[in-house]
């Protein structure tokens, strides 16, 4: 994924076929950065009117994807709506098998230490490590072995029977 930093700002170049959307005070883009991969970029403030839009529009997305990369780093304002819409997101990521991680700003990061002390949600400490974790595990993934054994024995009767 290519990005550039400005005043710490995440600024995604134009391509062709990015699909960025303005609600209220936040805007959401979209960029695939491989076949199995996608990044979410947001700028601006989630609140309570465009909470559920976040939640809607990671939906949407993630489809087609087996990985997502949250960006929130350019988030100046997190309510509770933000928290709501990133459970709503981790509810769908587990039911889709979708692996993801967040990069969240101070304001991301001050909500989920009070509504997620235990760490549910998969917040990483930056962008390098996000995109370590779910490489990670796309590794562990392409390599697990199915190992169990099935035995084949003849039954008493004469039949075979799998143990």
């Amino acid at each position: 994924m290519r990005t550039v930093d400005v005043d710490n700002t995440l600024v995604y170049p134009p391509v062709p076929g990015d699909d960025r959307k303005q609600f209220s005070n936040a805007t959401f883009a979209v960029r695939r950065c491989s076949r199995d991969r996608i990044a979410v970029g947001v700028r601006g403030d989630i609140d309570a009117v465009n909470g559920r839009e976040l939640a809607r529009y990671v939906v949407h997305h993630t489809r087609a994807s087996r990985q997502l990369v949250l960006d929130l780093r350019s988030v100046d304002f997190f309510g509770t709506q933000g928290f709501t819409a990133l459970y709503y997101i981790s509810v769908h990521c587990a039911r889709t098998d979708v692996d993801w991680a967040i990069v969240g700003s101070r304001h991301v990061r001050r909500l989920l230490s009070i509504c997620d002390p235990g760490g549910e949600l998969p917040l990483a400490d930056n962008l390098r490590a996000a995109l370590r974790r779910l490489d990670r595990i796309s590794h562990s993934r392409h390599h697990r072995r199915w190992s169990a054994r099935s035995e084949i024995r003849p039954h008493s009767n004469g039949h075979h029977r799998a143990s």
